[in-house]
């Protein structure tokens, strides 16, 4: 069973018809035991960086999730606002700690001669198609954002840049470390190639 984690700020029912689309079992919950019998762990979002971690700690879900995925070492997948509050800290409205799992940082994207937020369809420079994750994808195929924020590009060997973005600058669009993975654009906005990405994080 594929948990979604409910902390009030993602389109977390566009997230589960994705995944039951693509056959699994999947609940939306913030109870822990529903978290802790789950086989995988989705992170969605939609909002701000603050909300986000207000809402973390407002439903109590970061020792849940920190247990599941830091001491259990159960897969999680952060998607758009999910994958940022992985990281240690984000600028939007003043500087706020994140879930510190990615010794990264999530700033606003540097945009002189671009409209933000950055909505709409843009493509990846994929790097690491041997782990799976973008299999069956290739630069071509294009992916829906929608964030005025992005992490920081960051050369440590900690994790594994998946794939890039282009759009005022270069940012990290995916990523790999052991368990945890993150993707900047919506997959269940993305059409097949957002199907594909979902179905390869389950099956990776």
């Amino acid at each position: 069973m594929i948990c979604i984690i409910d902390y009030e700020l993602g389109n977390t029912v566009s997230v589960q018809n994705a995944v039951r689309k693509l056959g699994y079992d999947c609940k939306i919950s913030r109870d822990e035991n529903m978290i802790s019998n789950s086989d995988a762990i989705i992170l969605p979002g939609v909002g701000s960086f603050e909300k986000g971690t207000n809402n973390l700690k407002k439903y109590n879900l970061v020792n849940i999730l920190n247990n599941e995925v830091i001491i259990k070492k159960k897969k999680i997948l952060g998607i758009c606002l999910g994958f940022q509050l992985m990281c240690n800290k984000g600028e939007e409205f003043g500087t706020n700690k994140g879930l510190s799992w990615l010794n990264l940082n999530v700033t606003k994207i540097k945009s002189k001669n671009f409209r933000l937020p950055h909505v709409g369809w843009n493509k990846l420079k994929i790097y690491r198609n041997d782990i799976n994750f973008f299999k069956g994808i290739s630069d071509k195929d294009m992916f829906y954002f929608n964030h005025t924020y992005c992490i920081q590009k960051k050369n440590i060997s900690d994790f594994i840049t998946l794939a890039e973005c282009e759009y005022g600058e270069n940012f990290i669009a995916a990523l790999k470390m052991n368990n945890i993975y993150g993707i900047q654009p919506h997959p269940e906005k993305s059409q097949n190639q957002g199907l594909q990405v979902l179905k390869n994080f389950f099956e990776n």
